[in-house]
């Protein structure tokens, strides 16, 4: 039985198979590096969002503990009330005062929610 003729790799084809490959580990490295790094970022991103999520939700159950504690306060406002015009003075009061309250609350939850957005957005910068 005849052997096959040896064939031989010449050290140049090995040495650049050889730096190719750690190019490529190198290149891998990086790569992996930096998607951890974006993984970390994402997640103290979330965690910062969470936390600002939980703070809005309370303020937001503020708001509303606020507005019904105001409506219960016209409801014995207005069963006190002696005619038809203090019932409007009443009303007329109480609807002022709450657009103000929603005007307020209103600016406050969209002051932060841009700031846990932007504060987001530096969490994602490199």
């Amino acid at each position: 039985m005849t052997m096959p003729p040896k064939l031989e790799v010449p050290e140049a084809m090995r040495d650049f198979a050889d730096q190719s490959v750690s190019q490529a580990r190198k290149a891998f490295d990086t790569f992996m590096t930096n998607a951890q790094s974006a993984v970390g970022k994402m997640e103290d991103s979330a965690s910062n969002a969470q936390a600002a999520g939980s703070d809005i939700q309370k303020e937001a159950m503020s708001f509303a503990e606020d507005q019904v504690s105001s409506a219960f306060d016209l409801a014995q406002k207005m069963v006190r009330a002696k005619d038809a015009q203090e019932l409007v003075e009443l009303q007329t009061t109480y609807m002022r005062q709450q657009m103000e309250a929603l005007s307020r609350q209103t600016k406050d939850m969209g002051d932060k929610m841009t700031a846990v957005a932007q504060d987001a957005a530096k969490t994602m910068k490199p």
